[in-house]
């Protein structure tokens, strides 16, 4: 096997080559991007077969034997879904320049007649006027906006009429969301003029004025059933709010938006994610409608027309903004429905292993959808139990010297972190998606059992949106067994130190656990870190500005700047000498909107908060202008130095 020393060639030269080369690479660079998906690959199937040949016991029905091979049965699954992803991060598209290419102006009898329908059943009045407000203030020549409204409420009616867009309801709620999606396409095929193309916005997405035009030029190919466009947030999620971290960490969902979704669509899998997607309409009559066989109607609906020979194409472009999750369990039970969703399918004809005419790309990854919530929960778990297992049980799992892991182990991990690192920009750390990760195995273990073996009659369980939190929460049901893990991690480690190595192992074994039980400890620290809630204090989110404005009030007028800015106030940076107090009446001229009352409400050294007094019609050019794609919130690299630092600030706050 070769000494230690040697044992690290291999990673060192992969090192070497990653600093050296991809640096100067950009990211969809197809030689380059396909070379280091398929050496990953490669260095992947080294170590699988390292694995079998070197470090496991000849199989018996021994309780070292069944649990070595069984570990690594999950693991092998793992690892081939790994190698499905990998397989999809080989390529990826941008559909930019297409899009522009191919205007709907152009388009053969014109510009096809879309309906935007805004499915809607709880959320709060101001949530869905940004939604509305910004659905009618498209740059698009032919569409209507639908409210579709299972909450049955007299004053979203009121709201919606105002502001001009049609609002429908019906007599009960079967179905879900795409029960009531349905309802409404159904009338809609009864109007004299019926709709070419469907867009799709969830109650609490925004999109700039852009996204019509935009999302349906793709649609100039007529086997192009759904557009897809991405999710961006102007709110931080819960992970990027609880530890502190919104200003350098990028919302959870970025690497799939950003970097997988592209790729799908490179081998023609992409699929429709739920909201900010178009729908070609005659394509829906085709299946009947939105799927109700899954609460994940949107991934079963593109497997449906993939069947059919029918496209999900991705556009690449920030044209809808809405809210993350606010809280963790409305993030839990989010990635709850997405993994029940996914096991419904398994059990229908479209799922990877069913009788519909689906290609064997799409049920490959599909299967790696699967995978992902299934395995890839229960291998997380087992990773935190085996190190336990080993210093207070004895149990041994893997039996390999030092020297193996790191030249087996070493260098398809540090070929897989390079690889992935480059292709995300560096948004992808080790540590902190392993954490995320970590954070939903409960959720995503119970939904899959009851996915795969529960009743079919599963309810759409709707995500929670516009909550607020005065106080500190920490969620004990998560940090319980976070710490209890950890606690057992580090009490073993005691416990290897004081007797030393056990009788029948090797120090290279005792060396390993050392290692994979500081990784798992590190983990675990963070995971918990993310399960202890910050206040949300604010009704509106605050945008970063920079941007000049007028400010006039009783006797005076000057240039100011403005820092940050929300549909209910804004802080100004404030010349010196203006001598102005809280309470001071003032006026602001906003570019886009106009004079707007207000009052200051705050002075701190040279800046003054105002909130906003602001006419009805000034509150519809407010959320046009602050939802117009100028402040989209995003991250753009991830520094892990700058992560460590504030990790460290928020666990000794």
């Amino acid at each position: 096997m070769g000494d230690l020393a040697t044992s690290f060639a291999p990673v060192l030269l992969i090192l070497a080559a990653g600093f050296l080369i991809l640096p100067q690479v950009r990211p969809d660079n197809r030689i380059v991007r396909f070379i280091g998906a398929w050496l990953t690959v490669l260095l992947l199937v080294r170590y699988l077969y390292w694995r079998v040949t070197e470090t496991l016991p000849v199989f018996d029905l021994s309780f070292e034997s069944l649990t070595s091979w069984g570990f690594f049965a999950v693991e092998a699954s793992s690892s081939f879904a790994g190698l499905l992803l990998l397989h999809v991060l080989s390529r990826t598209t941008d559909r930019s320049q297409e899009a522009t290419d191919h205007p709907v102006q152009g388009f053969p009898g014109g510009p096809p007649l879309i309906d935007v329908v805004i499915p809607t059943y709880n959320e709060q009045k101001e949530i869905l006027r940004r939604t509305i407000v910004g659905a009618l203030a498209q740059d698009y020549p032919r569409f209507r906006v639908w409210v579709l409204d299972d909450g049955r409420r007299p004053w979203l009616a009121e709201m919606s009429e105002k502001l001009g867009a049609g609002y429908r309801t019906r007599g009960d709620n079967k179905h879900g969301k795409a029960g009531n999606m349905n309802a409404t396409i159904n009338w809609l095929h009864t109007l004299p003029e019926p709709p070419d193309v469907i867009a799709v916005l969830d109650a609490d997405f925004v999109p700039t004025p852009a996204f019509l035009s935009r999302a349906c030029a793709l649609m100039h190919d007529e086997k192009v059933g759904v557009v897809q466009t991405p999710q961006h947030f102007f709110n931080p999620d819960p992970i990027q709010l609880n530890l502190g971290a919104a200003a350098i960490v990028p919302d959870e969902q970025r690497f799939f938006f950003d970097v997988i979704l592209s790729s799908k669509d490179a081998h023609g899998t992409a699929f429709s994610c739920g909201t900010s997607a178009l729908v070609r309409a005659s394509c829906l009559k085709l299946i009947g409608g939105f799927p109700t066989e899954s609460v994940t109607e949107d991934l079963l609906l593109s497997i449906k027309l993939k069947g059919l020979g029918y496209r999900t194409v991705y556009l690449n472009e920030p044209l809808t903004v809405g809210l993350a999750p606010e809280g963790l369990q409305e993030y839990l039970t989010q990635r709850g429905r997405w993994c029940l969703g996914t096991m419904q399918i398994v059990r229908t004809p479209w799922g990877p292993f069913g009788k519909a005419p689906t290609p064997l790309l799409m049920r490959l990854h599909t299967l790696d959808t699967v995978l992902f919530w299934t395995v890839g929960a229960l291998i997380r778990v087992l990773c935190i139990l085996v190190p336990i297992l080993y210093w207070w049980c004895g149990l041994v799992v893997m039996r390999a010297d030092l020297a193996g892991i790191v030249e087996n182990l070493g260098p398809y991990w540090v070929c897989c972190v390079t690889f992935l690192g480059w292709v995300s920009r560096g948004t992808n750390v080790p540590v902190l998606a392993e954490a995320m990760a970590l954070l939903v195995c409960r959720e995503s273990l119970r939904a899959s059992a009851i996915g795969l073996f529960g009743s079919r009659n599963q309810k759409f369980k709707v995500t929670a949106k516009g909550a607020m939190r005065d106080e500190t929460v920490v969620q004990w049901s998560l940090v319980s067994w976070f710490l209890a893990a950890a606690g057992l991690t580090l009490g073993g480690l005691l416990l290897g130190v004081l007797r030393g190595p056990m009788a029948g192992t090797s120090p290279e074994v005792e060396t390993m656990n050392l290692f994979w039980s500081l990784y798992n400890v590190i983990t675990l620290a963070v995971a918990s870190l993310m399960c202890i809630e910050r206040p949300r204090f604010r009704r509106e989110e605050r945008f970063v500005a920079d941007e000049a404005a007028e400010m006039d009030w009783e006797g005076g007028r000057a240039p100011v700047r403005i820092t940050d800015i929300s549909l209910i106030g804004c802080r100004v940076a404030l010349p010196p000498g203006l001598g102005l107090g809280r309470g001071a009446q003032v006026r602001l001229d906003l570019a886009g909107v106009g004079p707007v009352q207000g009052e200051i409400r705050r002075v701190q050294h040279d800046s003054g908060h105002v909130a906003f007094d602001p006419s009805p019609d000034q509150q519809v050019a407010m959320i046009r202008k602050l939802f117009s794609g100028v402040y989209v919130r995003s991250v753009a690299r991830l520094s892990p130095w700058r992560l460590a630092r504030i990790l460290m600030q928020r666990a000794f706050e």
